[in-house]
């Protein structure tokens, strides 16, 4: 049945540049790649030259391509690349490719959907209501740096493991930064066994993880530390000064049901729409998130991490991603705030975060602060006696008009009347 529908009905074309030749990258492993060996039989009987490269075998040509999954389908013409499809295609995306290499723009870019249930995708849609448009190619380029930067995460409890989504928004010598939600780790308190898997050169690999920072309250965020050993290209968190449109094109990468990263292109619905009151950061979105995308990241056309996954309304139909200001609050807990101001680098700062001990790191639980004190709170990992633990913010009644006041060196018995109330 999967031949079926790749082996579409042939259209009458001419024979492709003779200069054009098709790398298939694949490994044994990969379901997808068999079920296209009638495809790539096709082109060959048509004089297609195609160079098949198994990514375990050929580990450097791989990594000289920037091969993230497999199949990848690289076309060279004139000894340089001119476009790249990635997962299955028809025979005639192929064909089409082959023909109009010369176009700057690159062909869609498909995303390979594990065996999981089926699950209705919700696609871009044009101007004019039919099917998603070409993507550009830094369209092309900001979703396959997305999918690569997107990690599986396993959390476990006394109960056994959850699995949720991430994205390496940072990395620093052998240090990554994870990017998640903080619902998951509510039950472990921060504390029980991590672990992320990568998808590099269309391999899986398993790397411990380590809860750096999290909330598992209103804003729903956290920070995973975890160690690669693979080059991955960090994702940019999307600028302070920028906004998120209501209307806006967006994509998503979630783990359905566990299974390996998938794509969904959809549709800002909604901006800052929940928890009015609190002040809540959040993205609604078309289309309701199942079970494993918990974390995964929402990005922007230009491949910028926007939200992170945290909730779904199955009866309307809508997910629900912590925004852009919780993302930049959590950031602000562990001093990295220079990853959405887009200053230097984080550097060191995310190496000596890593080296610091559990005891010296301050995990945030469900008892989540207003959404008044963000910024104000002491850094994670800040030495007790700093000015920032003396400091103090009141949000008081004065006739009916909330106010807030800050204390930089609150007297003892303030201190002490409010830990009774905890």
């Amino acid at each position: 049945m999967v031949q079926a529908t790749l082996l579409l009905m042939l259209s009458a074309v001419t024979a492709p540049p003779s200069d054009a030749i098709l790398i298939e990258f694949s490994s044994p492993q990969c379901v997808h790649c068999e079920t296209m060996q009638p495809v790539i039989a096709e082109l060959q009987k048509q004089g297609v030259p195609v160079r098949r490269v198994d990514v375990n075998r050929e580990r450097e040509l791989a990594i000289r391509y920037k091969i993230q999954s497999t199949p990848t389908f690289v076309i060279v013409s004139g000894g340089s690349e001119k476009t790249r499809l990635v997962g299955a295609q028809p025979l005639q995306e192929l064909q089409r490719a082959l023909h109009s290499h010369a176009s700057p723009q690159l062909t869609p870019t498909r995303s390979v959907q594990p065996p999981a249930p089926p699950v209705p995708e919700t696609r871009l849609a044009s101007a004019t209501g039919g099917s998603e448009a070409m993507p550009s190619m830094s369209l092309t380029d900001a979703v396959q740096r997305a999918e690569a930067a997107t990690v599986r995460l396993r959390v476990h409890d006394e109960q056994g493991f959850g699995v949720g989504t991430g994205t390496i928004i940072d990395q620093h010598g052998e240090d990554a930064l994870v990017l998640t939600c903080g619902h998951l780790f509510r039950d472990s308190g921060g504390k029980g066994k991590v672990e992320a898997e990568i998808f590099y050169a269309g391999q899986i690999k398993t790397v411990p993880g380590r809860v750096l920072s999290y909330d598992a309250g209103d804003r729903d965020i956290a920070l995973v530390v975890i160690q690669p050993g693979v080059p991955i290209e960090p994702i940019q968190v999307l600028p302070k000064n920028e906004t998120v449109r209501n209307g806006q094109s967006v994509f998503s990468f979630g783990c359905d049901r566990g299974a390996d990263p998938s794509r969904r292109d959809t549709r800002v619905t909604g901006v800052d729409k929940y928890n009015q009151n609190k002040g809540a950061s959040n993205i609604e979105i078309a289309g309701a998130p199942i079970d494993g995308r918990s974390g995964g990241g929402l990005f922007d056309e230009q491949g910028r991490l926007i939200a992170v996954c945290n909730a779904a309304d199955h009866e309307g139909d809508v997910g629900i991603y912590t925004g852009p200001r919780s993302v930049y609050w959590q950031l602000d807990q562990v001093n990295l705030s220079q990853l959405y101001q887009q200053s230097a680098p984080s550097g060191n700062r995310l190496a000596e975060l890593n080296r610091a001990g559990p005891g010296k790191l301050a995990s945030l639980g469900p008892s989540d602060p207003s959404p008044m004190d963000a910024g104000n709170t002491a850094p994670v990992g800040a030495p007790t006696g700093t000015a920032a633990d003396q400091q103090m913010i009141v949000i008081y009644n004065d006739g009916g008009q909330k106010r807030m006041i800050t204390l930089d060196d609150p007297p003892a018995e303030l201190r002490q009347l409010l830990n009774q109330h905890r």
